[in-house]
This record gives structure tokens, C-alpha cells and sequence, in this order.
């Protein structure tokens, strides 16, 4: 984390991204991933019967998430791209592979899982400046969708 010399500010974001991944034209080891997530809200509760989630969209605009994926073996990935928070395409972080993501096949015949941390290297508006790291625990079907799950924590210079 660089030493800005001047207070930072935090910011904590977790996201639900759905979309497409699919094949590039002219490499078959890289896949283009896009996808959309609404504003939304996010509770997890710990109950004697186990854990219970649930998503509910809110207010709020979308964020829309822009990546390449390249493989690195049976089951090892890098991924580069960014995230573009609202309608106006002013606020944009971009990340980078921290390390090699993940992935699990079998688990469910036609789906892949896979998670990755990606380490945040700048952007535009208000992340003009930001560091941090995102998680992505997300999964791919044969058919290309992408269902994305990101915990972000941000830094940005105040």
C-alpha cells in the first residue's frame, strides 16, 4: 500500500455480477467476460438451522464489469479489467490477477467455480488514486453465463 502522506478513506462494496463469458476470436485459451450488477443490499444471517442469504436490489445505479480471462493450465487463471460504478462511466476501478485465480470443474455437470483476488492498480473519478483488493468467487455454464460475487475493499486518498 503506497504512503499517500494524507488521510484515506475506505470503502467496502460487495456486488452480485451477472453476465457472459465467452471464447476470444483469436484465442482459445482467453475468454472476454462482461457483466451487470444492480445496487443492492446484501444480508446474511447465522441461524441454529445454518446460514440463510438473501440479495434484494435497492436504489441505486449499475456497475458494469469488463475483464479478460486468460488460462493458465487445467485449473489456473489470470484476469485483467474494470469496473465501471454508475450510468455516466466517471467512476472506474481497474484490477490486475494478485497471484493466479482458481477453478473447480465437477462440481456440477455443465458449471465451472471459480474465485480469484484481483489487486486494484488505479482508475478514474473517484478511484483516480485507490489500492485495494476484490474478491470475485463467481461461476461459468457451458453456455457462457457468468454469475460473479465481488467483496471489494477500497482505499482512496481523502
Amino acid at each position: 500500500m503506497a504512503d499517500w502522506g494524507t488521510p484515506v478513506r475506505r470503502i467496502l462494496y460487495t456486488m452480485h455480477f451477472v453476465g457472459r463469458a465467452s471464447a476470444a476470436a483469436a484465442d482459445s485459451t482467453t475468454l472476454k467476460t462482461s457483466g451487470t450488477a444492480a445496487s443492492c443490499v446484501i444480508t446474511t444471517l447465522v441461524l441454529p438451522s445454518g446460514v440463510q442469504t438473501e440479495l434484494k436490489g435497492s436504489a441505486g445505479d449499475l456497475a458494469f464489469l469488463e475483464s479478460e480471462l486468460r488460462l493458465k493450465g487445467a485449473d489456473e487463471f489470470e484476469e485483467n479489467g474494470q469496473i465501471t460504478f454508475g450510468d455516466e462511466g466517471e467512476h472506474v476501478l481497474e484490477f490486475a490477477t494478485l497471484g493466479r485465480g482458481h477453478m473447480v470443474l465437477g462440481i456440477e455437470p455443465g458449471l465451472m467455480a471459480g474465485s480469484v483476488s484481483w489487486r486494484i492498480s488505479g482508475g478514474n473519478g473517484q478511484f483516480a488514486r485507490a489500492q485495494g483488493v476484490i474478491s470475485s468467487t463467481f461461476t461459468i455454464s457451458e453456455s457462457g453465463d457468468r454469475s460473479d460475487l465481488h467483496s471489494g475493499l477500497i482505499f482512496v486518498p481523502e
